[in-house]
């Protein structure tokens, strides 16, 4: 078996793991110090990540996945902005059928600061899962079919938004940081899936 093969299965193994560790807890250990830790250096305003967390609800992540889309066939061609089509309805399939399974508590107003109310789970993260879907599949498919520059402008815009929405779920308290790095990295797993078919 090759070291690629072996790393892929060790992300997918640790994935199901750590899915598992997300059902039987409310949260995982160092959430709360990391949470408090981000909580007291990100701004006070929470506008920035409500307007950001928006983005991601379904009327809008339409249109976000047809930009995505967009700029898939632009750089790889019709089967690159089907597959990131897949990749959306896919993970977001994935999403509503793991939450209620997994149907961990939302972060506690009595542990961190949280602003406003939540409805479903605290994991997945419906944000997260979208976001990797459509910004992570881009960035995937720059890496693989870009090549100089366009590849880093590409890279690094999407690792940036990726970033920024991890950010704003934070700050809005919505999640526990595992949370949203759990479902980033279920989503960049199925993200590397659909990339193997363009």
């Amino acid at each position: 078996m090759r070291r690629k093969e072996i790393i892929w299965i060790a992300l997918f193994i640790s994935a199901i793991l750590l899915v598992l560790a997300e059902k039987q807890l409310p949260y995982l250990p160092g959430d709360i110090a990391a949470m408090k830790f981000a909580q007291s250096h990100l701004p006070e305003s929470k506008e920035w990540a409500k307007w950001l967390s928006s983005t991601a609800e379904m009327s809008r992540v339409l249109i976000l996945a047809v930009m995505v889309s967009f700029l898939c066939w632009t750089i790889a061609g019709w089967r690159a902005a089907l597959f990131s089509v897949f990749s959306v309805i896919g993970v977001s399939l994935l999403g509503v059928w793991l939450g209620p399974i997994v149907a961990q508590p939302r972060p506690s107003p009595l542990l961190i600061q949280v602003s406003g109310s939540y409805s479903g789970s605290a994991f997945p993260s419906i944000f997260a899962l979208r976001y990797a879907s459509t910004v992570g599949f881009l960035a995937a498919l720059a890496i693989v079919k870009t090549r100089g520059s366009m590849r880093w402008i590409l890279v690094l815009a999407c690792g940036c938004l990726l970033f920024a929405g991890l950010l704003a779920r934070l700050t809005l308290g919505a999640h526990w940081p595992s949370d949203i790095c759990l479902s980033y990295l279920v989503g960049f797993l199925w993200v590397a899936l659909m990339i193997r078919f363009v």
